[in-house]
């Protein structure tokens, strides 16, 4: 009689077994149909070749220089109705030099988090421009002329603050 309840036991033990399997695949597989794959968040600028075409989408104008040092390599984005950004390379496109940005609005938009040594206001003209760096090389520089938002991220060239200063009277 033992040997029957201790058979009785364990076959009801593997049934159970199998059926739990059976569950977490069902389980599984309407987790699977009820979500999305994940597939990040999409990339809301769009690579134009011009200013002129990233002004049609951004909804405004950005004048910018058409090189800088030996970055002359350009890459031209807009994001729709919000803001135009140029990101300087140079020639071989293997280093960026520096990105300038402009959006509607009176946020930073430099996109750069990071705490500095050295942050100063200066005046460049009547804007006042907050640049941001380390052992007197500027990383960002951003300013707002009350309507538009602009700034400069520096990667790998350097920049003192005259050549910010000289960058943000030709940035329009």
């Amino acid at each position: 009689m033992k040997k029957i309840l201790l058979i009785s036991l364990l076959c009801l033990a593997v049934v159970s077994c199998g059926k739990k399997e059976e569950v977490k695949e069902e389980v599984a597989q309407a987790t699977e149909a009820s979500q999305p794959a994940d597939v990040g968040v999409p990339n809301p600028f769009e690579i134009v070749d011009t200013l002129d075409e990233a002004a049609k989408i951004a909804g405004f104008s950005l004048e910018t220089p058409t090189e800088y040092a030996d970055y002359n390599s350009l890459v031209i984005q807009a994001i729709a109705d919000d803001m135009i950004e140029v990101i300087y390379f140079d020639a071989e496109k293997t280093h960026e030099g520096l990105r300038i940005r402009k959006a509607v609005g009176t946020d930073d938009i430099s996109g750069d988090y990071n705490e500095y040594k050295e942050e100063n206001v200066v005046k460049v003209g009547e804007l006042e421009v907050t640049e941001k760096g380390n052992d007197g090389n500027i990383s960002v520089a951003s300013w707002t002329d009350g309507t538009h938002s602009y700034s400069i991220n520096v990667d790998e060239a350097l920049l003192n603050a005259d050549d910010i200063a000289k960058l943000v009277e030709t940035i329009k």
